[in-house]
């Protein structure tokens, strides 16, 4: 569905609540590199259904990603190795996550990602309490890269199991940042084409306002990530990770 002109909503106070919601994804996204669908895609599915929230989530969530790599003083740092590893093992998992979105209700999937986030989230706060965390192999960015691409496309809340498999590897955070916002750039035309095979690449109209206020956001969130120290964003991490468990119960069980 394409709409009629991308600046004219067919609900100016649905878009008014759209707008806000996706300003607040924006700048989780700007400040921990992921976290955009938390909130964004449950609630906008609430608001608008579930094709129409993954198209609106893909497009804005899309041009905050370009922001933080754009809009800096130094280019970004993104490891290309990680990108690589995890980025083609995404593509059969971005191809199960489009069938099971087409077909399948989402709870069994939600109730899975909020149960292997809380169990890793609960490892590694252990682990950064007692001082130390473990560095896993890089052969593990596999098995992330097949659960963030299905996931991603099935419910776009494909970000904890590459954010977890990054969060054990010896990087900085702006490193890790850079890495996952290169990652959804990378994985996004084969996002596009799976979810059009699909039949399920919609686009609502007054999409255009809603880049707006994904600016908004970033603009929000880059004071705030220049202010973070590595504990910092290891704690805000936890927290955002935690949120995305709580919002996959809940939408599991409301849904």
């Amino acid at each position: 569905m394409v709409p009629t002109s991308l600046f004219v909503p067919a609900d100016v106070m649905l878009l008014v609540v759209l707008a806000l919601l996706i300003l607040v994804s924006s700048l989780l996204q700007t400040v921990t590199g992921f976290g955009f669908a938390i909130l964004s895609a449950p609630v906008g599915a609430a608001l608008v259904g579930g094709p129409e929230a993954v198209g609106m989530v893909l497009v804005t969530g899309t041009a905050v990603d370009v922001l933080i790599l754009t809009l800096r003083r130094r280019l970004p740092r993104p490891r290309w190795d990680e990108v690589g590893i995890v980025g083609v093992a995404s593509v059969p998992g971005l191809a199960l996550g489009a069938y099971l979105l087409a077909t399948l209700p989402p709870c069994p999937l939600l109730l899975l990602i909020a149960a292997t986030v809380v169990v890793a989230v609960a490892m590694r706060w252990v682990g950064l309490r007692a001082g130390h965390t473990r560095v896993v192999p890089r052969r593990w960015g596999v098995l992330a890269g097949i659960f963030s691409g299905t996931l991603g496309t099935a419910t776009t809340l494909g970000g904890p199991p590459t954010v977890l498999y990054l969060a054990h590897r010896p990087y900085d955070p702006s490193t890790v940042r850079d890495t996952l916002v290169t990652l959804n750039l990378v994985r996004l035309p084969l996002s596009l084409v799976a979810l059009a095979a699909g039949g399920v690449l919609v686009v609502i109209p007054g999409i255009g306002w809603l880049v707006v206020a994904a600016l908004a956001g970033y603009l929000m969130g880059q004071r705030v990530f220049a202010r973070l120290d590595t504990a910092g964003f290891d704690r805000v991490v936890l927290l955002v990770l935690l949120s995305a468990a709580l919002v996959a119960t809940a939408a599991a069980f409301l849904g």
